[in-house]
């Protein structure tokens, strides 16, 4: 059996040997802490002479306990912490760095800058209405555009105007940086959201719309389609919110001028069926003209008594008389039958006919104007409403490439992988710790 002996050259001075009982010779050092040998030998307890050797510490090494070699001696394997700190830190950091210096496209940024404005009535002060109008801040409605702008709504509608995946799939763009044309609508999502930021700012409630593509055109040509589609989506939700606001009292005009409408025909067709314009009207004259009548009765018949009591009845003015006394009898009698006469043709029933149909055209009449102010009323109120984007930094060609950073992001990374890797080796010493 082989002996290996695990001792300097200073402590062979002051070391003992000794044989046990199996005739192993065993050579004995002054004590060394046992943490040193503790990862890599084993020891044998052996000692049974009889002089006290509890001031020793066996080093005993055969080939059947240990056949390698100590960590870090000659011809063995490299330390793990130093094997652990290149394949954590150095081989990833120079693989971040590659990439970033010769294989990154660069990406250009265009920005624009806007905000979502609504009309609103300014001019009210201790309860008087000066009909003011002026422009107030829409915070809710500014989060709907920045949530539109990260939809999958905005990428349908950006499809029939441009061809958005192609920018960011053209030959030359490294293959960390493109997209697939064959991603889904969720999949280009996930990588939209990382080219194509919005967000607000709180207190002022503007907006900073920013997209990153291959081409200065490319970013340029994506902004300004971003902007005419929120600026459309605006416009919907105002039409769509006039709508809702108005829709109710729309039906009701509607209904008010129909019955409006229905109420003057109604007098329409009195009117030519009866042949006349106004039968109140007719009614004044009509009785005028009996009136004026019924007097020249009452003077041709007091002419005509005093031709009796002169004894003129044979004279030709009494005949003349009689006949104009008969003429006018006749005429007062017709009248009296177009004031009063049947049910159905006399001017009393036309009358009431025509009173009724009146009342019935004035009441539709100021119910259809009733409904139309408040119509008006509303929606004038809905057009206080309404939403704006106004864009005051519109998007320019880029002219440099911000993107990527090739110094900064790399040493970043190599900084992260050196804390990753040093909060490694501290878990790795505290087990090693514990298990001493």
């Amino acid at each position: 059996m082989e002996i290996r002996e695990h001792t300097s050259t200073a402590n062979l001075e002051t070391a003992t040997k000794s044989v046990d009982e199996d005739g192993i010779e065993i050579i004995a050092a002054p004590v060394r802490p046992i943490s040193r040998f503790l990862p890599f030998t084993r020891a044998r307890n052996a000692l049974h002479s009889k002089k006290r050797l509890s001031d020793y510490v066996v080093e005993v090494t055969t080939t059947e306990n240990y056949g390698g070699q100590l960590e870090g001696a000659p011809g063995g394997h490299p330390p793990i912490r130093l094997l652990s700190f290149f394949l954590i830190v150095m081989l990833p950091f120079l693989g971040c760095l590659s990439y970033f210096v010769f294989l990154a496209s660069n990406q250009y940024t265009a920005e624009a800058h806007f905000a979502v404005r609504s009309l609103a009535d300014q001019g009210k002060t201790d309860g008087v209405d000066s009909g003011v109008i002026g422009l107030d801040v829409a915070p809710q409605d500014a989060f709907v555009i920045t949530s539109f702008i990260h939809s999958p709504e905005l990428l349908a509608r950006l499809g029939k105007v441009i061809d958005y995946r192609a920018m960011f799939a053209r030959d030359g763009i490294d293959f960390l940086s493109s997209s697939d044309p064959a991603f889904s609508v969720e999949a280009f999502l996930d990588y939209w959201k990382k080219q194509v930021t919005a967000y607000i700012d709180g207190p002022s409630g503007i907006i900073t719309l920013r997209a990153r593509t291959f081409r200065p055109e490319d970013s340029k040509a994506l902004v300004e389609a971003i902007l005419v589609e929120s600026e459309n989506l605006i416009n919907e939700l105002n039409r769509r919110a006039q709508q809702d606001m108005v829709a109710g009292i729309r039906s009701e005009v509607e209904k008010a001028g129909k019955a409006y409408g229905e109420s003057l025909y109604s007098l329409n067709q009195f009117q030519t069926q009866a042949g006349l314009l106004s039968p109140e009207v007719q009614a004044k004259e009509t009785g005028k003209l009996l009136t004026t009548l019924l007097a020249q009765k009452l003077e041709l018949e007091t002419r005509l008594f005093v031709l009796k009591q002169s004894s003129a009845e044979a004279s030709p003015a009494y005949e003349q008389l009689v006949r104009t006394q008969s003429s006018v009898d006749a005429q007062v009698s017709r009248l009296q039958s177009q004031l009063t006469g049947p049910e159905n043709a006399s001017m009393a029933a036309h009358l009431l006919n025509f009173s009724k149909l009146e009342t019935e055209r004035l009441v539709s009449e100021k119910l259809y104007e009733a409904a139309r102010t408040t119509y008006n009323a509303a929606l004038a109120a809905s057009l206080r409403k309404a939403l704006y984007v106004m864009i005051f930094v519109h998007p320019s060609l880029p002219e440099e490439a911000l993107f990527p950073n090739r110094v900064s992001t790399p040493l970043i990374i190599g900084l992260g992988l050196l804390v990753l890797w040093g909060t490694l080796m501290l878990l790795w010493a505290s087990v090693e710790d514990h298990r001493l």
